[in-house]
């Protein structure tokens, strides 16, 4: 339970962030536990639709199933909604990552958490207030 509590509130703070930065925003609760895809938040203000996956996880690496890709690139395709893996990393801060940024192996996908930290993005540059500083 606590790993849940864990997510969920990760979630809450992001969708937080996300309306005090103008964006509509729903947290889609047990999202993992539906047989339909779906994200865990939707954001949305005029000329911009957000599908977010949530991962507050403090290890080396971030590991998401191919099934559970799948489903999100499906949802994403869908909708019309980018689609970002938001990684809160442990006094880091958030961290949004592009699907195709993550390494496709047998058994999932992954990316390290040196790659999050150098080529993830901010929020800001998520939803176009700011530019991204190219490394």
């Amino acid at each position: 339970m606590a790993r849940y509590n864990k997510g969920a509130n990760a979630e809450r703070e992001l969708i937080h962030m996300l309306f005090k930065q103008g964006l509509a925003v729903l947290r889609v609760a047990g999202s993992g536990a539906t047989s339909l895809p779906s994200p865990d938040v939707v954001a949305m203000k005029p000329g911009l639709q957000l599908a977010i996956e949530c991962k507050a996880w403090n290890k080396a690496y971030l590991s998401i199933s191919n099934a559970q890709m799948k489903e999100l690139r499906k949802w994403s395709e869908m909708s019309g909604a980018e689609l970002y893996i938001a990684w809160k990393i442990p006094r880091k801060g958030w961290r949004f990552l592009k699907p195709e940024q993550f390494n496709d192996s047998p058994k999932g996908f992954n990316i390290s958490l040196k790659k999050a930290l150098t080529h993830g993005i901010d929020l800001g540059v998520v939803i176009g207030e700011q530019s991204q500083i190219v490394q």
